[in-house]
């Protein structure tokens, strides 16, 4: 290096941008420490504007698994002290509940409690009794029950099984009204 100037200025740039080197090594010799300044300071906002772009998008990441995360871990609690309280519900000790037990349930504050905490409306649930259970001779299993109850929670999203499966029902109550009629 001609002096501690030219040495200071090739450290500086090789640092700041080492894709081009090439370009500084004997092109860039600033006519004016102002201008030679602001490319440095131009450099140093660009690399922290950079920096910053991807810490954001790293808490945005890390906010969503944890969101995630927290709601599977609240649903498998949910899960788990409902099964716990169907199984001590359950009348005939068989793991499968009938629509007389499931409309029992529906009255117990322990149970709305629960359903509740876990974003179900209780009031709607027992409207949905008969979607739930068409004829008295239906009978699900408690774990059915569990995640048939869990997917009628209001912050759900609609799907297109969800759609898929409404099209379905409509599809066999159509036949049994014109059954019905005819």
């Amino acid at each position: 290096f001609q002096s501690v100037a030219s040495g200071f200025l090739w450290l500086m740039l090789t640092g700041m941008c080492p894709d081009l080197v090439d370009y500084f090594t004997d092109d860039f010799q600033p006519k004016s420490l102002v201008l030679a300044l602001l490319f440095f300071f131009y450099i140093l906002l660009v690399s922290f504007t950079v920096l910053n772009l991807l810490v954001g998008v790293l808490v945005n990441v890390v906010a969503v698994v944890a969101t995630i995360e927290k709601e599977t871990l609240q649903m498998e609690n949910v899960r788990r002290e409902l099964f716990n309280i169907l199984e001590d519900v359950d009348d005939d000790s068989n793991s499968m509940i009938t629509k007389k037990e499931f409309r029992e349930l529906l009255v117990k504050p322990k149970i709305c409690a629960a359903l509740t905490a876990a974003g179900v409306d209780c009031v709607a649930l027992v409207d949905l009794s008969d979607c739930i259970f068409p004829d008295s001779s239906t009978t699900l299993t408690i774990s059915e029950l569990v995640d048939m109850v869990l997917t009628l929670r209001g912050g759900n999203i609609a799907t297109v099984k969800d759609c898929v499966d409404m099209r379905n029902l409509f599809l066999v109550e159509f036949a049994r009204l014109a059954d019905h009629i005819s």
